[in-house]
């Protein structure tokens, strides 16, 4: 058999099946996902979890090409969806209003101080939330703690800290991008480090890509761990019994359903017009006025607790400003 290169698997494309066959196979076959397909009940407006399981699967199943491959990015990627299933990593739903506010609100740099509290999360996002440079949807992003997975990274990424993350498109392919806990001054793009020459992509729109993902990822994180009065549970979905996808069987031993846990479910983004400041100067001239605007919001450091000796970052939503 010969080498698999990236340009044999570009001349070999038009011969596989359309996503959507592969995805329905996966979901008929895998018996992973037969067992853990009633696990979760993706609320309307979220990709189906039986469907994410099948798209992770499939990610997955590219461990070895990519390893062979020697593309890091790949294999990153597949090793990431393997950890994932592995360690049992939670969804969480991502509510359309928090997704608006995280959009404009910026991500703040993280450092090795940052607690290691949640290793891995699935960001379920809304309809419409992210797209590719090619529109196609990223419905999934799969957030990992590097310091909880160190060890399962390609030797060339064990070295690198910080958060992953994974976003998984509707046509079958990967993004990744790295938060570093590096001093600023680092040149950190992962993309740039790692990606394998011979793939074919415009490097400025990928980046767009992972900058809006990495975003949504980053900001998610921190509310779950700053602002938890903005997680929900909704109520376990009743599992039909007897029969799996398509009328097969479930296998013995089906999961427990569990309710869908929500970020900013009943959040509201503020949209009420606030006075903006005057741009017209102390002797009186006319300013030009701004049309109202959105002002970012922002993560600050505060201190808190006895003597104010703890720190924890605080959200200031964005803020709709009025004319001024």
């Amino acid at each position: 058999m010969s080498r698999l290169t990236p340009e044999s698997i570009r001349a070999s494309q038009a011969d596989l099946p359309p996503i959507g066959t592969v995805i329905t196979e996966l979901r008929r076959q895998d018996p992973y996902i037969q067992q853990e397909q009633h696990r979760y009940r993706s609320p309307r407006g979220f990709q189906s979890w039986a469907n994410h399981l099948a798209y992770a699967a499939l990610i997955e199943a590219g461990l070895e090409v990519m390893d062979e491959l020697n593309d890091p990015i790949g294999f990153w990627a597949a090793t990431t969806c393997r950890w994932a299933r592995i360690v049992e990593t939670p969804p969480r739903f991502l509510a359309p209003e928090l997704a608006e506010a995280f959009r404009r609100t910026p991500s703040p740099r993280l450092d090795e101080d940052f607690p290691q509290v949640l290793p891995c999360f699935r960001l379920m996002l809304p309809d419409g939330a992210l797209f590719t440079e090619a529109k196609v949807p990223i419905p999934v992003v799969i957030v990992a703690d590097l310091r909880a997975m160190a060890d399962w990274l390609p030797p060339q990424a064990q070295r690198i800290g910080g958060i992953s993350c994974v976003g998984l498109a509707l046509d079958g392919t990967s993004y990744l991008t790295r938060h570093s806990f590096e001093q600023i001054g680092e040149r950190n793009p992962t993309v740039d480090d790692l990606s394998h020459p011979a793939w074919q992509w415009d490097e400025q729109a990928v980046q767009s890509t992972n900058q809006r993902m990495e975003g949504l990822a980053i900001n998610a994180l921190l509310v779950q761990l700053y602002q938890p009065e903005l997680l929900s549970t909704g109520p376990a979905a009743k599992v039909r019994s007897g029969k799996g996808f398509a009328g097969a069987a479930d296998p013995e031993g089906t999961v427990s359903p569990q309710g869908p846990v929500w970020i900013g479910k009943d959040f509201r983004l503020d949209r009420t017009p606030r006075a903006g400041a005057s741009n017209s100067t102390s002797g009186g001239g006319g300013g030009a006025a701004r049309r109202p605007h959105w002002r970012r919001g922002h993560w600050h450091t505060v201190l808190h607790g006895e003597k104010r000796q703890s720190r924890r970052m605080q959200w200031f939503q964005p803020v709709y400003v009025g004319l001024s």
